[in-house]
């Protein structure tokens, strides 16, 4: 985008903030904000995902570190075979057997090792599909009932207020508190949000009394 189109932009936005009680009268032409981050995060599918999103990564680590450990016996096994190799005690056929046993133990720690690099790659990669999967998912529904919500509501234009520009400053300078939706959206969002289950003592479970 040329500079002349940036400006052009920024001048045409701050008309409309400027004259936005005049719109927000018009018949069909109201404008109203939201704020898209909250949204995102105060939906209540976002937590549960994240959740999930964390199980995972957790899964992913605990296999990771049982990877290292075996590689780190390999290890020990090896540097013991090449303290081993060369003893003077040894025969020398012990010694070629020993060599051999080296070049092995050699093998599979390289095979480890890569075996673990490779791991580690794919899995944070997946990790960062099934990140992206989700947040693209939960954005859609959020903006679905965003666009649903204004189409009925016959706004005229929406503006998300979390935006910032091509220069990482706020897209919206100034709105009146009136004209935010975010509320509305969000008691609709999460009017099927499952019931919490109860800990011990919200059920009434008292605690056992303490000896005197």
């Amino acid at each position: 985008m040329n500079q002349n189109l940036k400006q052009i932009l920024g001048i045409a936005l701050a008309v409309l903030v400027l004259h936005a009680p005049a719109f927000a009268q018009t018949p069909g032409g109201r404008i109203v904000t939201i704020d898209l981050n909250r949204l995102f995060t105060e939906y209540y599918k976002t937590p549960a995902a994240s959740q999930k999103l964390k199980d995972t990564a957790d899964q992913y680590n605990r296999e990771y570190e049982e990877l290292r450990t075996q590689f780190r016996k390999l290890v020990d096994e090896l540097n013991k075979l090449r303290d081993e190799q060369d003893k003077t005690e040894y025969t020398a056929e012990v010694r070629d057997q020993k060599q051999k046993a080296l070049q092995e133990k050699l093998a599979q720690t390289k095979t480890m090792q890569a075996n673990i690099e490779e791991y580690q790659t794919s899995h944070r990669q997946m990790l960062d599909q099934q990140t992206q999967r989700m947040r693209q998912n939960i954005l859609k529904e959020v903006k679905d009932i965003v666009l649903k919500e204004s189409r009925d509501a016959g706004y005229g234009l929406v503006f998300d207020k979390s935006g910032n520009s091509l220069n990482q400053e706020p897209l919206l300078l100034y709105s009146q508190d009136a004209f935010d939706i975010t509320e509305d959206i969000l008691k609709i969002l999460n009017k099927n949000k499952p019931a919490e289950t109860p800990k011990a003592e919200d059920k009434g479970v008292t605690k056992p009394a303490e000896k005197k």
